[in-house]
């Protein structure tokens, strides 16, 4: 599964499209994430978490 972290723009075909890094972690936990784009710029909410997983 290919996973967009972004709160703005639309996942491309074929990924699946999270607005909140807990939705992103939760599906990290799944074991089935090959790829993950995390934005840039998501305000005040921190994906770094993320990075390290």
């Amino acid at each position: 599964m290919k996973v967009l972290l972004d709160d703005v723009q639309d996942a491309p075909q074929g990924w699946v499209r999270v607005q909140w890094p807990e939705e992103a972690y939760r599906l990290l936990e799944t074991g089935q994430v090959t790829e993950i784009s995390l934005d840039h710029d998501l305000g005040t909410i921190s994906a770094a978490p993320a990075t390290t997983w």
